[in-house]
This record gives C-alpha cells, sequence and structure tokens, in this order.
C-alpha cells in the first residue's frame, strides 16, 4: 500500500507546484519564441514540477503483516559427575535416564508447539545451545551449582513467554548448605522427572556430615541454634547418634536413625552463649562397624560472641509474605542484631530467632535494649495499652519505630486506636483495603528525592515494582512527608510515610505487599527491596551508630568448599563505600596450623545474595580438608586495623563422587514451588509434556520502503533536469 508522509498540507503544496508551473508558463509564453524547441523546453519543465511535487508528497509503500510467536519450551541437562551414580549394576543411572527422556515422543509435540532453548550445566550455565548437542555431552563436572544456574535461566529468560522447563538433574547442588531455597517460586513452571527408581540404595557402610549451619556472629546471652544434617546407608538399623564438641570438650549427643537404604536427617543443638570470644563447635558422628572411609564423619565452626549495639526487635502476627521476605532481609542486614518474634497457633509469641533472655513483652528496661522497633500486622488488642505506652517513650526518648500494618493493622480496631495514635505520620478516619484486578505502580515522591533512605545512584529508583494492596483513606499528619506513593483509580495513595517524633522517628507502610519489591522483572540490578529496608535501616539508626567506624569483614563466595576447589575470599572496609584503605593484607591459618599470606585486589564483590560493594578479593585453593581461619587487616593514612574472624571448612569428598540416592525432595520443591509437576517415570513424563496446551502471541509488524529517495526516482528527475539545462545551453538560453 503506497502512502504519503508529508508533513505540509497537502494544499499548501498544490499551492506552491501551481504557482510555478503558472510562472513558468507565462514566462515561456512571454520570452520564448513560438516553435517546437520551446515546446520542449516548457514539458521538461513541467516534468521536473511533477517530479518535485512526487518528492514532497514523500511517498513509500508500507505492507502491514501478522507474525505468530511461540512461546519458549526450556531444557535443563545435569552434566555433574553425581549423574552417573546408579543404586545397582542393573538399574541404568542417571545420565543414561536423562538421555532416555530427551528422546521420547514429547519432545516432537513440544517443537512444534514453542521454540526450545536448551542448556546444560554443572559448576557453570553454558549458552543457549541445540538439542541435538544433548548426545555428544558428558557428565564430567566437578560439581554443580544447582540453584545459581536457575537463576542464571530465569534472568536469560526475563520479559519472554516462557511457557516451562524440564529440569533433569539428580537435585544436588554443591554449592548450597541447605535445601530451602528450592521452594522459592519460580517465573514458570519446573518439570522434573525422578532418574532413577526409589530404594535400592544398598551399599557399604558410611556416614557423612553434610552441613553445618549457625550464626557466624552472636549476641552476648542469646541463645542460637546448630543446624546439622547427616547422611548415608548401610546402618543395618542400627542408631546414629550426632555428637557436638564446644572447644574439644563434649556438648551434647542426640541420637537419630538413617534407613539402611541411604537417606539423610537433620540435628538441631541448642546453644547458649553466656561469654564474649570465638567458640569452636565440631559435629561429629561416630563410624559405623565396617565403615571404611572414615574422613567425611566430622565438620567444624567457628562462632564469635560479641556485645552488639545495634538491636531490632521485630514483632509479627501470624506469618505472612512480607514477614518471609522481611526476616530474610533483617538476617542479611550487617548494621543491626535482629530478634524477632510471631504470633504461633496459640496466639502467643514465637521466637523467629534467637531471642536470649528477650521476650516481647516490651517493657521499658527491655525497650532500652533497643534503637528500632518493628510491629507488623497486630491490632490494638495484641498490642495492648501497656506497650503501646512504653513505644510512645522509646520514640521520644530516642528511638524509631516501623509500622509494618496489615489488615489488622491499619484498619478499624488497629494501632491507631492505640497510645501510638497521636505519633503516627498518617491518620484516618474511613481506612479501606484497596486490592485491585492490577498491580498499583508505585514511584518516589519529590520529598523522597533528598531523603536517607532513597539516596545513592537515582536511576536505581526509576522503575519500582508495584504493590498488590493499599490500605487507603489516610491523611497526612502534621509535619510528617510521603515517601512512596502509588497511582489507583481513586487517585494518588501514600505508601510510606514518615514523621519525627519526639527524639525519635516514626515510619509507616501502608502496604502489605512491600515484598513483591523483591520479585518483580522492573528490580533487575536495582533490587529496590534490600536497598530500601538498608538504607531505611541505616537513617532510622542513630548517626553515631550507623556509621560502623574502621572495621574489616570478610566472606566468601560460596557456603559449602570440597577438596581441589577454589574458594574466593572478599573482604570490605567499613561501612562507607567512600572509605578506601590503602592495602588489605589476609593471613590464612591451614588446618596444620600453617600459616599463609595473601595481598587482596579492589574489587566490586558481589555476594550470594546479589549486593554489591566496592571491596577487595582474593582466590584460595584448599589443598586440604579441615577447618580454615581467616585474618587479615587494612591499612589507611598510616594506621592498621584488624579485621572481625572468619572461617570456612574443607570438605574432603565432594558429593558428587560419593554414592547417595539422588534428591528427589528438591526436585518435588521446585516442581511445586513453580506450578510443574514431578514425574515419577519416564512414561509418566512423555505423557504429561505431550499433553500441554501453549498459547501463542499475534504480532502485527510492519515493514516500509520509500519510493521518493530511491535510486530510480532520483536518477529520473536529475536526468530531466540535466537535459532540460543542456538543451537551454546548446540555444544560448539564460
Amino acid at each position: 500500500m503506497i502512502v504519503f508522509e508529508h508533513s505540509f498540507p497537502v494544499w499548501s503544496i498544490a499551492m506552491v507546484i501551481a504557482a510555478a508551473v503558472v510562472c513558468g508558463i507565462f514566462t515561456a509564453w512571454r520570452f520564448l519564441q513560438r516553435r517546437a524547441f520551446s515546446a520542449v523546453l516548457v514539458c521538461l519543465y513541467v516534468l521536473v514540477l511533477a517530479g518535485m511535487t512526487w518528492c514532497l508528497l514523500l511517498p513509500g509503500i508500507r505492507n502491514t503483516y501478522t507474525q505468530v510467536r511461540k512461546p519458549r519450551f526450556i531444557v535443563a541437562l545435569d552434566t555433574s559427575q553425581s549423574m552417573t551414580l546408579s543404586p545397582a549394576p542393573n538399574i541404568p543411572n542417571r545420565w543414561t535416564t536423562a538421555q532416555e527422556a530427551l528422546i521420547r515422543p514429547w519432545l516432537k509435540h513440544i517443537t512444534s508447539e514453542c521454540d526450545i532453548e536448551f542448556f546444560h550445566f554443572n559448576s557453570e550455565l553454558s549458552e543457549n545451545t541445540p538439542i541435538s548437542d544433548a548426545r555428544s555431552l558428558k557428565p564430567d563436572g566437578a560439581a554443580t551449582r544447582l540453584r545459581h544456574s536457575l537463576k542464571k535461566i530465569a534472568d536469560h529468560s526475563a520479559g519472554l513467554n516462557v511457557a516451562g522447563m524440564l529440569l533433569l538433574s539428580d537435585g544436588t547442588d554443591t554449592g548450597e548448605a541447605l535445601d530451602d531455597w528450592a521452594g522459592v517460586p519460580q517465573p514458570f513452571p519446573v518439570y522434573t522427572l525422578r532418574l532413577e527408581p526409589p530404594g535400592g540404595w544398598k551399599q557399604d557402610p558410611d556416614l557423612r556430615v553434610d552441613t553445618v549451619t549457625t550464626s557466624r556472629r552472636v549476641t552476648l546471652g542469646w541463645k542460637s541454634e546448630l543446624k546439622t544434617k547427616v547422611s548415608g546407608q548401610g546402618t543395618r538399623g542400627s542408631p546414629v547418634t550426632v555428637q557436638l564438641f564446644e572447644n574439644g570438650a563434649l556438648k551434647g549427643e542426640i541420637p537419630t536413625q538413617i534407613p539402611d537404604e541411604g537417606g539423610e536427617r537433620e540435628v538441631t543443638f541448642d546453644l547458649e552463649h553466656p561469654k564474649m570470644g570465638i567458640f569452636n563447635y565440631r559435629v561429629f558422628v561416630p563410624p559405623l562397624a565396617g565403615e571404611i572411609n572414615k574422613e567425611d564423619n566430622e565438620q567444624m565452626v567457628n562462632v564469635e560472641v560479641v556485645d552488639a549495639r545495634n538491636r531490632l526487635l521485630y514483632l509479627e502476627g501470624v506469618p505472612r509474605w512480607e514477614y518471609k521476605y522481611l526476616r530474610r532481609a533483617l538476617l542479611s542486614e550487617r548494621q543491626i542484631s535482629p530478634i524477632i518474634f510471631f504470633t504461633g497457633s496459640d496466639g502467643s509469641p514465637q521466637g523467629g530467632t534467637p531471642v536470649g533472655n528477650v521476650t516481647a513483652d516490651m517493657t521499658t528496661q527491655q525497650l532500652a535494649y533497643f534503637k528500632i522497633i518493628m510491629l507488623g500486622n497486630i491490632d490494638a488488642k495484641e498490642l495492648g495499652a501497656a506497650r503501646a505506652k512504653n513505644l510512645v517513650k522509646f520514640v521520644e526518648e530516642g528511638g524509631s519505630l516501623i509500622l509494618l500494618g496489615g489488615a489488622k493493622g491499619w484498619t478499624a480496631g488497629g494501632l491507631e486506636e492505640t497510645d501510638l495514635g497521636k505519633m503516627l505520620p498518617v491518620r484516618g478516619a474511613d481506612v479501606k483495603t484497596l486490592e485491585g484486578e492490577k498491580p498499583f505502580p508505585v514511584k518516589l515522591s519529590e520529598a523522597a528525592r533528598g531523603h536517607p533512605a532513597f539516596a545513592g545512584d537515582a536511576a536505581l529508583w526509576q522503575n519500582i515494582p508495584p504493590v498488590l494492596s493499599l490500605f487507603t483513606g489516610f491523611a497526612l499528619s502534621p509535619g510528617a512527608e510521603t515517601l512512596v506513593t502509588a497511582d489507583t483509580p481513586n487517585g494518588t495513595q501514600p505508601v510510606v510515610a514518615t514523621q519525627r517524633f519526639g527524639q525519635g522517628k516514626v515510619t509507616a507502610i501502608l502496604t502489605d505487599s512491600l515484598w513483591r519489591w523483591q520479585l518483580g522483572p522492573e528490580a533487575g540490578r536495582a533490587r529496590p527491596y534490600e536497598r530500601f529496608w538498608t538504607q531505611m535501616i541505616s537513617w532510622l539508626l542513630p548517626r553515631q551508630e550507623a556509621i560502623d567506624g574502621m572495621r574489616l569483614e570478610f566472606v566468601a563466595d560460596r557456603d559449602q568448599v570440597f577438596l581441589g576447589e577454589s574458594i574466593e575470599l572478599s573482604a570490605r572496609f567499613g561501612t562507607d563505600d567512600s572509605l578506601k584503605p590503602d592495602s588489605i593484607e589476609a593471613k590464612i591459618t591451614l588446618p596444620d596450623k600453617r600459616e599463609v599470606p595473601y595481598r587482596m585486589s579492589p574489587q566490586l564483590v558481589t555476594l550470594p545474595s546479589g549486593k554489591s560493594f566496592p571491596g577487595f578479593s582474593a582466590t584460595f585453593s584448599a589443598t586440604q580438608p579441615g577447618l580454615y581461619n581467616v585474618s587479615g587487616s587494612a591499612k589507611m593514612k598510616g594506621q592498621t586495623y584488624a579485621s572481625e574472624p572468619f572461617s570456612f571448612f574443607v570438605k574432603p569428598h565432594s558429593p558428587e563422587t560419593v554414592p547417595r540416592p539422588a534428591k528427589v525432595e528438591v526436585l518435588q520443591a521446585l516442581s511445586t514451588s513453580s506450578g510443574g509437576r514431578f514425574f515419577e517415570s519416564l512414561d509418566s513424563m512423555n505423557e504429561g509434556l505431550s499433553k500441554l496446551q501453549f498459547h501463542t502471541s499475534e504480532e502485527k509488524l510492519s515493514d516500509y520502503k520509500t519510493l521518493w529517495r530511491e535510486w530510480p526516482a532520483v536518477i529520473l528527475l536529475m536526468s530531466v533536469l540535466a537535459i532540460s539545462w543542456g538543451l537551454r545551453k546548446s540555444q544560448n538560453l539564460p
């Protein structure tokens, strides 16, 4: 179809061309002789004007067509060494079953409906390759980073129409100490397959200490938990005793049972910390009769007991989504030491973290122990008059209060009806819960652009994920300011409001879906949820304590290290990124007590959580199993600052080569949390995937080609002009 894209009105172009034609004809009639040659010149002139008219109209050809876009379907194949394991010689190993899965008829059905993307992974994730390459792959990876690979696939597919993913793996992840990550929602359905028949693992007697997890730094007087996961097989029904040693002395024993065919059990020890210092904890399981490999029967960890200053108390109602993500953020926030309570099934407060001798009573004496108090989804009755009165005094004397609210906290009978009402940054007589069919877009207010809670790179706050719900009907209190707003059909509504009261500060969160900031695709590298809470807490803390002095801390890039693997040690100096030490040197004490010095180089450090900061890094390769201790020093302006203690344990054997059952529970959790399905056999997988229904999308596209500046049109116009000019010159005409 021919279209004209001129911007001037047609009538104005017509008038100009008509005037040029009239002027030319009049000039020819007035000055040219009456002969055939003059008629030729007039015709050429008219042709030039016609060409100019064609160009002025800017003609082009536009063709519109509809393109059908297929959804994507991802296939991810584990190529680590554990895929070669099998319960018995007569049973196909996991790799053989996975390869068999890739040649079943389901692939033909899905290929006809979807665009297939194929990835293979072990310690690293491959690029997208043709699925036919799977036949030439070998299961030779020395480690598996399953969680890391799934995250990279999700990042690669962000914003695309992904119908689902088939994950062919045994569920082993050598980079994660625990398997709870598998229950986190995925951006698309994940389909998993049992790669070996249930049972059948009857091997030589063997016990292993797989993981030991506990808080590496705890507050003096607190209680904490040390969780260890032990596994093995060939127990012949004998009980397994898990022993815990503290600084070489037996601290406690807990008996458990492990099935003869193989399995794992989690055991929890309660720890008390009455003294400050560094304490070594060793978990040991006595070998079974006839056990040959005894090198992996123990694991050690160091715990530092300190007297923390910046303490935060978080009291939540019945746990909800906000509690899940906020608890994780608070525990990873190094500015504070959080103590968390939530309401249990019987209505009484339960400890969500180690609480020591602290209760949820919020007496005046207890509140003096904290700098920040957070209240979740509780109402006036649950809070009680005494606690509300104590909180008012707490804020007046310089404490900070965060009100997360929720349906119970903000509606009738909520926190506004207590003594807290007089210091809230918002007040409302008719508060309602607003939930729309679509999320509500969120943006910063003008006041927030200069507020410490949103300081830093302004570009990172340009695209904030929306929220799903709001509590409306509030008006700002005198002296309060809105930091975050949401656009709703009823107009702009506040989401985050703050104000100072007495010597302290109060912040109100008027949504119970702020946790969406953690998941939205808009978050990207900005990570607004973590940034918001880090900077908000920093602002709420008294300034002299928010600046954490000159402190050097070490972190590692992984939770588990196996013999022969490398670990990247990273260091950060202080909490202010503008602090730039002259150098940082590390000293690693090996299990045999030898010391190895390392000079660390400046580098942008990225934690497993995704947070990044300017720091220093060094790569260390473990050559012997056991406990490694790291110490270091930073030099700045002639001063030397010692590091916080840090340790990591190197295991003698990787799970990749130790005979053990596949982690079916991890695969089941991935499928359940993502809305996918766990298949018990190849036949059920083939049947299930072959019945999947997919929805294609149509997209209207168009292509455009100009007609006025194409070479035939230009050559024709220039030729007419050249002929006209040549004829005029041949007759000596001006």
